[in-house]
């Protein structure tokens, strides 16, 4: 049927007879986002009809070229459009499959890493791997298939080609907030890829804005070894641990070496450090369910030297496992999990000293808004925002969990973090008088707290409980 169809329009734009269609209907439907529905509704339907008139075609009142109509139909039947392939754009395939290295040249941020030889027998097979391009070139070219946050409508074109008044050809576009009109689909159901049928089809409507012409060659192959190497970037800052290996290995004089890998992103553990390595460890002073993180930030052509944490784990692991309510909780919930951090050489970090403890200068920030907010309630001032948010907001921001403890004492302090097999998660800070800090409590419970043990309602997201207990599990005060 897609045979005689081309066919029949091939030879109607054949030369010697020039027989051109009666008309063609361009309908462009809107549709809106129904969340609740999981599904988008029809919000209008436009529809535009481009009319034979003597030696040319009208819309809207205004003549069209006939060139442009023989433009849009040519793109529309071209035998290539079915063919999405690398070469399409320009891409030498059989240079991709042997040029894995200077493929690698294309990444953009190539200083992410030091890339040792684990990482790069890794990548190289990713970036010689034709599927690869060929999937990531669909996703580029399907961008802006999907409702947004910001963007709630969805717009589609269907063309219908008449010859005496009958529907010859229709080909109809994907639904998009934005991007490409293409890929299009046929009446025989074929997938449509050639840019210019929506190129030939703007100039046909005298459209405004004009989506920039796809990538091609080199910029092509840039942005899809972007899109490749970001997409295996876990694998990758796992394998950047192979860098300093030899020291890692130094540590099985002491430890069973479970894992080890570069942290990836920032936030939770480090801020502002170099590139970080976390090894996970073992031995038989811990208890089954615990383990100790070393954190080793790059120093120099090194990561950070072991000697202290083997000095100081010891005495480390021991004062943990001594918190009873905790010990209790890990040896009748086995599959929760205990992981002690060692920063470099300490329990602690500054980031996390500053998370949660903040500074004499931002403590005067906050005490000079709360006297700022009594000033204005003696005078009378009526608030449009609820006051009670607001200074717990500030006092988060400002103090954190608002003990004002001296730096000195929380550089004693010893990091550590539980996680069970429901997916929650927990900060815990042991202070050097035995006091124990729950700092971060991620999701629903922890041990056996639940978030509305600290006056939280909501059912999930990451809450400050700021709590303090001493070793039995009793609240107490700083």
């Amino acid at each position: 049927m897609r045979l005689i169809t081309a066919l029949f329009l091939l030879s109607s734009l054949s030369t010697a007879g020039q027989t051109l269609p009666d008309s063609i209907v361009i309908t462009k439907n809107s549709f809106v986002n129904s969340y609740t529905e999981y599904a988008d509704k029809l919000y209008k339907t436009e529809r535009f009809s481009i009319l034979s008139r003597g030696n040319g075609y009208i819309l809207n009142g205004e003549r069209i070229a006939k060139s442009k109509i023989l433009d849009f139909l040519s793109a529309m039947q071209d035998p290539g459009n079915t063919s999405n392939s690398l070469s399409k754009y320009q891409i030498d395939t059989n240079w991709i499959k042997h040029n894995a290295n200077e493929l690698l040249g294309y990444y953009s941020n190539r200083k992410e890493f030091a890339w040792n030889e684990k990482q790069k027998e890794f990548i190289y097979k990713e970036l010689t791997n034709l599927d690869n391009y060929k999937k990531e070139l669909k996703d580029y070219l399907s961008s802006g298939c999907c409702y947004t946050m910001h963007s709630s409508y969805r717009n589609e074109f269907i063309v219908e080609v008449f010859f005496q008044d009958r529907v010859k050809e229709e080909i109809k576009s994907r639904k998009y907030v934005w991007g490409y009109k293409m890929p299009w689909t046929n009446q025989s159901g074929d997938t449509l890829y050639n840019y210019a049928i929506e190129t030939t089809l703007d100039k046909i409507q005298r459209a405004k804005e004009k989506t920039k012409d796809p990538l091609k060659g080199d910029k092509l192959v840039s942005y899809l070894v972007d899109r490749i190497v970001d997409n295996n970037m876990s694998t990758l800052y796992v394998l950047s641990a192979y860098t300093y290996l030899n020291e890692i290995e130094e540590l099985k004089s002491d430890f069973e070496i479970l894992s080890f890998n570069e942290i990836q992103g920032r936030g939770r553990y480090i801020w502002n450090e170099p590139a970080t390595m976390r090894v996970r460890l073992k031995n038989k002073n811990m208890f089954n369910n615990v383990n100790l993180v070393f954190l080793a930030s790059k120093t120099g052509k090194t990561i950070y030297s072991r000697d202290s944490l083997k000095k100081d784990y010891k005495r480390y692991v021991e004062r943990v496992q001594s918190i009873k309510f905790i010990a209790s909780y890990l040896k009748s919930h086995p599959d929760t999990r205990l992981d002690i951090y060692y920063f470099n050489n300490k329990g602690i970090n500054d980031y996390n000293i500053e998370s949660v403890n903040k500074n004499p200068k931002e403590w005067k920030l906050h005490d000079d808004y709360l006297k700022s907010l009594e000033t204005s309630q003696k005078l009378g001032v009526k608030f449009s925002f609820d006051i009670d948010q607001t200074i717990k907001t500030s006092q988060q921001v400002h103090c954190g969990c608002n003990y004002r403890f001296d730096k000195s004492y929380l550089e004693q302090a010893i990091f550590f973090e539980i996680r069970d097999d429901a997916g929650n998660s927990s900060i815990w800070f042991l202070l050097p008088d035995d006091k124990v800090l729950l700092y971060i409590m991620d999701r629903a419970t922890t041990l056996n707290f639940k978030r509305s043990d600290f006056n939280d309602k909501k059912e999930y997201g990451l809450i400050y409980p700021c709590a303090l207990f001493d070793m039995n599990g009793n609240r107490v005060t700083k």
